[in-house]
């Protein structure tokens, strides 16, 4: 993918007309062949007239564009090129929308209509512009960017010989021009309406969209327009070039060029003379008598190189670093392209537009470095300075004592001017840094409140959108210096305790209750009845009966068993069921104390059992590999040989245990847990847990609640067992390595079996 493009529509219903934005979404073929087409309509008049308009021009774009033959033709017509292909389609869009207008007897407002419509094909864009909307690149330059308004920077263009259907249409119409370049690597390009850069900041824009992803930037932009009071609609395509990121490489074709260095100009104009209104009175402005000084330098160059030509009686040679250095300061950071006239508007138009290329010269850098240091070296060569000192010493002698003095005092005044301007300058740039800082701690917390109401009233989607927001402020505190990373700490600590607040984490303290010293249990399985015993744990071929707070327990051995493992416990019949390594079940009732050993089909491998569960005598079970549930029903020597219980496909290739209890609930490493009913997958929003479980291993469902359990992050997730929305999630950091939980639902307890002990904590469920 080369870039990325979300929509911006606000306000739209309180339009004179319509306000809407469309971006097609081709099939994959064509997007590879075509790119993507959109437009942006404001279009004056009645509602049903100005939606007609707007239908139409979507359905002539797709039908000129997507379905001209032209399209599938490209690699086999050497120069056809998609700029060719998008004027053509803008040439007859122009003749039918006009045939259009006549037959449905619409009388179109030029005067208060603004389109733009255009494509983007991997990091080329093409587009034609009516009316007043506007076009700006946010470019990078250097570890800034920089917004250039694309519509005042280039000239026109000759038209090109083979453009025969540009030039056969010789009366006005709406789309008069094409304006076609490369968007740069990591910059963005942004279609407005009129009105959004009236209400948003060209630095607000900034700060939004080159710190955020285009759809979150698009929500962010949209949230703060409906902060102000006004009732107009706002209207934007935000599109970022994302060529280049994943290591994609797209030959560039040679495109002519023009230079962009009036806009660079204006705005550099702009930051000077918002540096003289800011600067304090009497002072003076050091930047300014810096480059004054810089210029002086400069002059001297050319008359020194002229001076040693005369005195040689050599033939004066034009000097070539001079004329070097001159070209570099005269190239473009940019280069832009000149805009291709479709013959369309007379030249002196409003209509007409710029057709520009954004392609960064990679040499300029390097050979500023050049000029820079070999003009350095000439300055502070050691022929510069030779003999100074001895004029300077032969100048002192032929001046009087009052002059001496008088230059003496005159230096320490220029010098106590020097140190006041740079004490004030530094404080002037402190002021300006605390300013910024306070106005970003301002917005994060706006944006704290907005997520603290949000949670009271429940709106977990609204609450996750302002946490975003207020993730990219607070990374944009500068955080350089000791001073800077002291002051920003409390806000990283504020976020850090909301973002577990809108992740629902509760961090407790478990509380040891039982020592298991000695006894080598590796499993736990909550019962619920304190005569018979209310936990009981399993090791080897030892299962023991348990109590919390309690020193005793009670031991039980199964002879022919290995090791017991993977619990089960039927409270309808007290009996308990273990997994055995000899491919066996071993049945246990609490109750007669009578126990039974149950055989499995060859096919209940070990790995077939990774979760199993038996309900109502039937066993069931999770196949990874073939992401198929199976069923055992009970025989009297055992089990059959297993059913598909699926009857639909579904992807269980990352499964770690199951539960039954009427339906089938499947639990995948990620903590996502799926629901099945009769063979078919049931509709259950299960929560998407934050941060992300990656080792998720045990499930089991209550009477409210499911709880998924991950023990490397010594967490348990509580969700709702009507919804799969997300209820709480328990820590436990003081837990050292937990190996397995059990859950008391009446009593509101979960247990972790940890090492040698077994540690409890209270649920807020």
């Amino acid at each position: 993918m080369y870039n990325k493009i979300a929509s911006i529509i606000l306000n739209s219903g309180k339009a004179v007309g319509l306000s809407d934005v469309y971006v097609a979404q081709p099939e994959t073929l064509k997007e590879n062949l075509a790119g993507k087409v959109f437009l942006l309509a404001e279009i004056s008049g009645k509602k049903s007239e100005a939606r007609k308009i707007f239908d139409f021009l979507i359905l002539a774009l797709q039908d000129s564009y997507y379905n001209d033959e032209k399209i599938m033709l490209r690699g086999k017509i050497e120069g056809l090129k998609i700029e060719n292909i998008f004027e053509a389609a803008l040439a007859k869009i122009n003749k039918s929308l006009s045939d259009f207008l006549l037959e449905e007897k619409i009388k179109l407002n030029t005067a208060a209509t603004n389109l733009t419509i255009g494509v983007i094909y991997e990091n080329k864009l093409h587009f034609a512009n009516f009316g007043r909307n506007r076009a700006l690149l946010l470019y990078r330059h250097g570890e800034h960017y920089e917004i250039i308004n694309v519509e005042v920077n280039a000239t026109e263009a000759s038209p090109a010989a083979n453009d025969d259907e540009a030039t056969s249409i010789k009366t006005p119409q709406l789309f008069s021009s094409v304006i076609s370049g490369e968007i740069p690597q990591d910059s963005y390009f942004i279609f407005t309406s009129e009105t959004m850069p009236e209400y948003l900041s060209g630095q607000d824009m900034l700060d939004i969209v080159t710190k955020l992803p285009p759809i979150t930037a698009a929500e962010q932009i949209k949230n703060v327009l409906a902060k102000i009071n006004v009732y107009v609609p706002f209207l934007g395509i935000i599109i970022k070039n994302t060529m280049g990121a994943g290591g994609s490489e797209v030959k560039e074709e040679p495109e002519e060029v023009l230079s962009a260095h009036s806009s660079i100009s204006s705005l550099n104009y702009t930051e000077q003379k918002t540096e003289e209104m800011l600067a304090s009175a009497g002072l003076i402005n050091l930047p300014h008598l810096f480059k004054r000084i810089k210029k002086t330098i400069k002059s001297w160059q050319p008359v020194k190189s002229k001076q040693r030509s005369f005195r040689s009686d050599r033939p004066e040679q034009p000097d070539r670093s001079i004329k070097t250095e001159e070209k570099n300061i005269t190239q473009p950071v940019l280069n832009l392209g000149t805009v291709k006239s479709m013959n369309l508007a007379r030249a002196d138009s409003f209509l007409m537009k710029d057709k520009i290329f954004f392609k960064k010269n990679p040499g300029r850098l390097l050979n500023g470095l050049k000029s820079f240091w070999s003009g350095l070296s000439s300055l502070f060569g050691f022929r510069f300075f030779a003999g100074w000192r001895g004029k300077i010493n032969r100048w002192l002698a032929s001046v009087s004592l009052k002059k001496r003095s008088l230059y003496l005092i005159l230096g320490g005044v220029t010098l106590i001017l020097v140190i006041s301007i740079i004490i004030g300058t530094s404080n002037h740039n402190h002021k300006l840094a605390q300013e910024n800082f306070n106005n970003i701690v301002a917005q994060i917390n706006e944006q704290k409140i907005l997520v603290e109401s949000r949670l009271s009233y429940g709106n977990d989607d609204g609450a996750r959108t302002a946490l975003l927001a207020q993730q990219a402020l607070v990374s944009s505190l500068p955080a350089k210096t000791k001073a800077e990373i002291a002051a920003a700490a409390p806000y990283l600590a504020d976020l850090h305790t909301q973002e577990e607040r809108v992740q629902k984490i509760s961090r407790v303290t478990a509380v040891k209750v039982n020592d298991l010293s000695g006894l080598g249990i590796k499993n736990l399985i909550f019962t619920g009845d304190a005569a018979l015993g209310s936990i009981f744990g399993a090791g080897d071929k030892f299962i023991y009966g348990l109590k919390p707070d309690s020193a005793s327990s009670s031991k039980i051995e199964i002879v022919e068993a290995v090791n017991l493992t993977k619990p089960q416990y039927d409270t309808k019949t007290a009996t308990l069921y273990y997994w055995d390594s000899t491919k066996q079940i071993i049945q246990y009732n609490l109750k007669t104390k009578s126990r039974l050993t149950i055989s499995l089909p060859v096919l209940a491998a070990p790995d077939d059992l990774a979760g199993y569960k038996i309900f109502n005598n039937n066993l069931y079970s999770v196949d990874k590999t073939k992401s198929q549930v199976y069923r055992f029903q009970r025989a009297q020597t055992g089990y059959a040989a297993p059913t598909d219980w699926l009857k639909e496909p579904a992807d269980l290739s990352q499964a770690t245990d199951l539960f039954v209890d009427g339906s089938v609930y499947v639990l995948k490493l990620s903590g996502q847990v799926l629901k099945f009913y009769t063979g078919k997958a049931v509709n259950f929003n299960s929560a998407a847990l934050s941060p992300v479980m990656t080792g998720a291993n045990k499930i089991m469902v209550g009477n409210k609640y499911i709880y998924v359990f991950e023990p490397s992050s010594k967490r348990l997730a509580v969700l709702a067992k009507e919804d799969g929305h997300l209820m709480e999630q328990y820590v436990a950091d003081s837990l050292n390595q937990p190996v397995d939980f059990a859950v008391d639902e009446v009593g509101r307890s979960a247990y972790f079996l940890d090492g040698e002990a077994i540690y409890k904590i209270t649920l807020n469920q």
